[in-house]
């Protein structure tokens, strides 16, 4: 059997990561996909409760589309190929719906809206002319107005008429100019809304993983640098969402998996393995305790669909990433610091942990940057900046200095000139 191996990292069975493995994660979530296109494709989810997590049939219309052109052809199992083509059955009269039309026809800003699964699923060979001409006609219209646009939603337009080859918008020509493609994030103090603009960003100009490394300003290593300290921060907050596709970055950009990226990647998949799903934060037990089916079965679909989705990317962009990964390197770091640095991450204990500690020696070393990115984050988070010098002096011992340190010592650095300007 052909593998995908992750870096320093064990499957269930030892060795290598199994390509079947991936595949029946991916299936998982085509399956969810076509529930939830049953469930919410006509009338979306209205959380009474939590208002801010209503969402309407157009967004699980567009993430299920998204996920099957992800998927569609990543492996080789018939399961995959039968589960993509569920889900592209269901989405025909969906995404391309009288309520579709009207709607792009009286606003035209919202046509793009439209036009994601339906070129999705014309790219999945499902066309229909006439709601082609239609929808890009629309959308057209749309780039002749005036609009304030943050970068990932012009990129995202961008990257839809270039699908198919349509438009003379070639793939990977994207305008990434000023965005974390082109310049460096404060991986420090980023939000998280930019990091998953940052996600998006790399689906787009990636193709999903199908065309690596086309069209960035910036070098592949470099993006994967800012995008390895965003891995440690989200998956020591448990936010499963975004580290999925944070994770996606190494396939899309055509990278090997490094060991901080595969240790990442495992604890996802140990977590969907026992709890049965990838959990979200969204979720919320007390009202899922008082609930009965099939009210509970509704409110957990609608409120986790879309992290389970993200594993189904996760695992869908490693079946096309790029040449297997080479066995966990020997260290050749200039102390052995992780012991001191793993005392130092702080109260997190979360589910990467009791992961960590199954880890050989050579295995936990291996994972020293992710470390020093942690206990960074939680000095600087802290306002403890005595521990944060310990923190990167350690850093500095083991050979870390990645751009999370880099961050640190400039705030650090800003301060001081700070307290002199605020003493004169």
């Amino acid at each position: 059997m052909t593998e995908v191996q992750l870096v320093g990292q064990a499957s269930p069975t030892g060795g290598a990561w199994p390509r079947g493995d991936l595949e029946d994660r991916v299936v998982r979530a085509l399956e969810l996909a076509s529930a939830v296109l049953d469930e919410f494709g006509t009338t979306g989810f209205t959380d009474t409760e939590r208002p801010a997590l209503s969402f309407g049939p157009d967004k699980v219309i567009a993430e299920s589309a998204m996920l099957a052109y992800a998927a569609a052809g990543a492996g080789t199992g018939r399961r995959l190929a039968s589960a993509v083509a569920a889900v592209v059955g269901r989405l025909g009269p969906l995404c391309r719906s009288k309520r579709a039309l009207a709607d792009a026809a009286l606003q035209p800003q919202r046509a793009f809206k439209y036009a994601i699964p339906h070129r999705l699923l014309t790219a999945l060979g499902s066309p229909d002319e006439r709601f082609d001409e239609f929808i890009l006609a629309q959308c057209a219209s749309a780039q002749r107005m005036a609009t304030d646009l943050p970068a990932v939603a012009r990129m995202e337009r961008q990257w839809v008429v270039g699908l198919c080859g349509r438009a003379g918008q070639a793939r990977g020509g994207l305008d990434v100019q000023g965005t974390a493609l082109d310049r460096p994030l404060d991986v420090l103090t980023v939000s998280r809304e930019d990091a998953y603009a940052l996600t998006h960003m790399l689906f787009y100009v990636s193709d999903f993983a199908r065309s690596p490394s086309i069209g960035l300003r910036r070098s592949p290593a470099a993006v994967l640098d800012d995008v390895r300290a965003l891995v440690a921060r989200y998956v020591s907050m448990e936010d499963y969402d975004l580290s999925g596709e944070l994770l996606m970055a190494w396939p899309e950009l055509g990278a090997d998996w490094d060991p901080v990226a595969g240790f990442c990647f495992r604890v996802l998949a140990e977590v969907e393995d026992q709890v049965g799903i990838l959990p979200c934060g969204n979720l919320d037990p007390r009202r899922l305790a008082a609930m009965r089916l099939p009210e509970s079965g509704r409110y957990t679909r609608a409120t986790a669909y879309h992290t389970a989705f993200v594993m189904g990317f996760c695992c869908a962009a490693a079946l096309r990433g790029g040449p297997p990964p080479r066995p966990l390197p020997a260290s050749d770091r200039t102390a052995l610091v992780w012991p001191e640095l793993y005392e130092m991450v702080g109260t997190h204990r979360g589910h990467w942990q009791p992961v960590f500690d199954t880890l050989s020696g050579p295995e936990k070393e291996s994972l020293t940057p992710m470390l020093a990115d942690m206990a960074t984050i939680d000095a600087m988070e802290g306002r403890d900046y005595r521990r944060a010098d310990v923190v990167l002096r350690l850093a500095s011992r083991g050979g870390v200095d990645g751009p999370m340190q880099r961050r640190a010592r400039d705030v650090m650095a800003a301060l001081g000139r700070a307290i002199q300007v605020a003493e004169r």
